[in-house]
Formats: structure tokens, sequence, C-alpha cells
């Protein structure tokens, strides 16, 4: 892999130190925990609403990126590739979650009865009563996302929180680009649904600074 990663991944150094883990190079997968830990657990984060699970799965992701090391194809960004496998994790974990929902025939309407945390709250309100508002739109923010199908929530959350472009999210999905604008478009015009419901706007990446 150090050859291809020399050809096809010189724009990224992370493919050198995918290829010294390759190699056995334990020092070096440190270092890439080290550099893509934060991005990862924050990603998992957002699509499984709930911190432990969401570093539970991060931290599998970062095993399954160390077992395929030998196998990863060295093309584009390293931080796409480490995506797709957290994102198919995270919609493995989501799937799981709604076969159990379903068998045990008593899923909670509302997410927030399960104790999942707001989306990603705001820390810095000014006032007690714009913090209310502010965890409210966000909580009314996370229904309407949990509520998406996996495959659209995956995009939305890739592209309106992550800041990837199209070509960056079809690699993480291994999907078109043409496949992501189309399941973007259809979680956008979920969400503005939810939001006529409910009053809320949807936060994008530049919201949060």
């Amino acid at each position: 892999m150090a050859a291809r990663a020399g050809a096809l991944g010189a724009d990224d150094p992370d493919w050198e130190l995918l290829a010294r883990v390759a190699g056995g190079e334990a020092d070096a997968f440190t270092s890439l925990v080290e550099r893509h830990q934060d991005r990862l657990l924050r990603l998992c984060e957002r699509l499984l609403g709930d911190r432990e699970e969401a570093r539970d799965a991060a931290q599998e992701a970062f095993l399954k990126a160390f077992r395929h090391a030998g196998r990863a194809e060295p093309r584009g960004q390293l931080f796409t590739w480490l995506y797709r496998i957290a994102v198919n994790h995270c919609l493995n974990r989501l799937r799981r979650r709604r076969i159990a929902r379903f068998l045990s025939l008593s899923a909670p309407a509302d997410p927030a009865a399960e104790g999942a945390p707001p989306f990603d709250p705001p820390s810095d309100a000014p006032s007690a009563e714009r913090a209310l508002a502010e965890r409210r739109r966000w909580a009314a923010t996370r229904r309407a996302i949990d509520a998406l199908p996996e495959g659209q929530r995956a995009v939305l959350v890739l592209a309106k929180f992550e800041g990837l472009s199209y070509r960056e999210i079809a690699e993480a999905l291994d999907i078109t680009e043409s496949a992501v604008e189309s399941r973007l478009v259809r979680a956008m015009r979920r969400l503005v649904a939810a939001q006529d419901r409910e009053g809320t706007g949807v936060p994008t990446r530049g919201e949060r600074g």
C-alpha cells in the first residue's frame, strides 16, 4: 500500500501514516487517532444522538480502520475513508436500534424521552429564556433528523454539519454525486416540513461558528 499511497494520495500525508499502520507501526496508528478522533466522535454523535454510544462507535470505527489498513485504497483524503467506516457503522447501529424498538413494541415517540441530548446544543446563550428556546430548537431539530431515513440522515449531517462537498460525501458513502444531491434535497424537504409543524429552523455548520 505504501507505493500506492505515494501515487494516489500524495496530497494527504495521512495515507503514509496508514501505510505505516499496515506495516505494524503502533505509533503511526496513535498519530492517526489523535489527528481524527475529535472529528470522528463529533460525526458519530450527530448521527447517533447519544454521546456514550458515539464514543463506542468512534472507537469501533478506528478498530475497523486498523484492521483494514492494509486493504485501503489511497484515493482523495483519508478522512473520507474514515468517514465511510464510521458512517456505515453508525447506520448499522441505527438499524439495530430500530429493529429493537420494533420488537419491543414500546418505542417512545420522542427521542428526548430516552435521554438523548440536544443536537449539539449551544453553551453561551445570553439569558435563561434564550437558552431554553435554543435547547427546544435543537431538540426539535434532533427529532426531525432522527426521523429521516438513514441514507438521507448521513448525507444531511455530512453536508450541513460537517461541511463536506458532494464529491467528498460521495466518496465517504460510496455513492454518486447525483445520489448525494437527491438525498440531500429529500432530506431538506422533510426538515422544512418539520420546521413548518414546529416553528423551528435547521442549524447549519455556519450557524455554529
